[in-house]
């Protein structure tokens, strides 16, 4: 299990493999990185390979973001505190250290299998190793975890079962209120049929004529209503002000028009 400190320059495992699970964990300026001996190791190389590519690929690679060139005060630094192997030669002037997206660009460069898997196993194990679970201690300890897990299962079955009876509250509501609307809509529509005499009740001749389109006389209707003691209503009429609406009786009795099948 791979360990950090922070420090400049972290080092956990005294033993170099080509296994990243292995490998020490260097970290340069709060950053993972990995040495040229590490990196020419997993991708079956050697270090002056990497060095040529790195110094003919050199547009490619950013320094403080590809790697870092450690030399004077970072170098002593540096192999103050790393004593694994042979990763810093006691005469070297400077040290290449390779963050993720160095390592990465430089597996495309060599371009072999073995790079490429390598630096698979780098990324998942080194660089971006997955925390582990951690098993509990005691057996009281495992009951509790598993009681925790169910208080929290419990409390997202009771927050979805809330969510779906609002939401279905909130549907009935909506559906209640659209059918208010539409009712009192209808009762609006209903009234104003009425008062313009275009009810089933009663109906002036123009509202007939306008659906019918025929002609029709208030002559045989007023006298219809006069010997049948019916008397038909005044309604406003944007023409004459008022107009007559006659009973839906007469309307049947004398030009057989049924106002309920009309209107």
């Amino acid at each position: 299990m791979q360990q950090s400190i922070s420090t400049g320059v972290n080092v956990a495992n005294p033993h170099l493999s080509v296994d990243p699970d292995l490998f020490p964990v260097i970290e340069w300026s709060g950053v993972k990185v990995i040495t040229t001996a590490m990196l020419a190791t997993g991708y079956e190389t050697d270090e002056v390979n990497i060095r040529k590519n790195l110094s003919s690929n050199q547009e490619r690679f950013e320094e403080g973001k590809h790697y870092f060139l450690l030399t004077g005060s970072d170098l002593k630094e540096f192999k103050d505190r790393v004593t694994f192997g042979n990763s810093v030669g006691k005469r070297a002037k400077s040290i290449t250290l390779w963050t993720e997206k160095g390592a990465a660009r430089m597996s495309k460069i060599i371009d072999t299998d073995k790079a490429w898997s390598f630096f698979e196993r780098l990324e998942d194990s080194y660089f971006r190793p997955q925390p582990s679970a951690a098993l509990p201690l005691s057996y009281e300890q495992a009951l509790e975890d598993l009681l925790t897990k169910v208080k929290e299962n419990r409390i997202l079955t009771e927050q979805r079962d809330v969510a779906i009876q609002t939401k279905a509250w909130i549907g009935e509501k909506r559906e209640a209120t659209a059918m208010a609307t539409a009712s009192a809509e209808k009762r609006k529509a209903n009234a104003l049929a009425n008062k313009l005499g275009e009810c089933k009740k009663h109906a002036t001749i123009k509202a007939v004529q306008r659906v019918t389109k025929q002609k029709f006389s208030h002559w045989p209707m007023k006298k219809w209503c006069e010997a049948n003691g019916l008397t038909p209503k005044d309604v406003p009429d944007e023409t004459y002000g008022t107009v007559k609406s006659w009973p839906a009786e007469a309307w049947k009795a004398v030009n057989e028009i049924n106002l309920k099948a009309l209107f």
